[in-house]
């Protein structure tokens, strides 16, 4: 198994990335977050990788992070979650969204994504409830770690209520 690659990026696009290691190129199927992370050509990189190998398919998945690895990795755990449709969660919304979402069982909020419907999005949160871990640390809107204040827990719920009234995350984070 391939678990990451460390090299020159030679090719880019918003759902496709090509690495190259010491002269040989490497396609990766990457999300929307990872597109936007990636640097410009001709610079070398890192990205966490995931291997997904079926009697018909073999394809490779890149990550910027780890926690996005992680969180496709849970993804595709889940019954009816292929690769394609956790790749599709992961550009439609970040990875600490998706674990807040999970969290506190908002499905309604998963709904938001293309490509899943209600029962999907239900069967995610049960099964993904007990397998993530609520950690003391939670990512703060510029994209740094830092401990959680005693109210983090009441403005992701707040914001998760307002995208259940039919607001865009970003905006609901923003009001809250």
């Amino acid at each position: 198994m391939i678990t990451h690659l460390k090299g020159t990026l030679v090719h880019k696009s918003p759902t496709h990335a090509v690495v190259d290691v010491n002269g040989v190129g490497y396609g990766l199927a990457v999300s929307l977050t990872t597109y936007e992370q990636l640097p410009e050509c001709e610079v070398q990189i890192h990205l966490y990788t995931h291997t997904y190998v079926r009697e018909d398919r073999l394809e490779l998945f890149g990550f910027v992070d780890s926690a996005e690895r992680e969180m496709f990795q849970l993804l595709i755990g889940v019954s009816g979650i292929g690769p394609n449709l956790a790749q599709t969660m992961l550009s439609g919304m970040s990875v600490q969204e998706l674990k807040q979402a999970i969290l506190s069982g908002a499905a309604q909020t998963l709904t938001g994504v293309r490509g899943i419907g209600r029962k999907t999005a239900e069967r995610v949160v049960i099964e993904l409830r007990d397998r993530i871990p609520s950690t003391g640390m939670a990512q703060t809107s510029s994209g740094t770690t830092g401990e959680a204040g005693p109210h983090s827990g009441l403005h992701a719920e707040a914001a998760l209520a307002l995208v259940a009234l039919g607001m865009q995350m970003a905006a609901a984070r923003k009001a809250v």
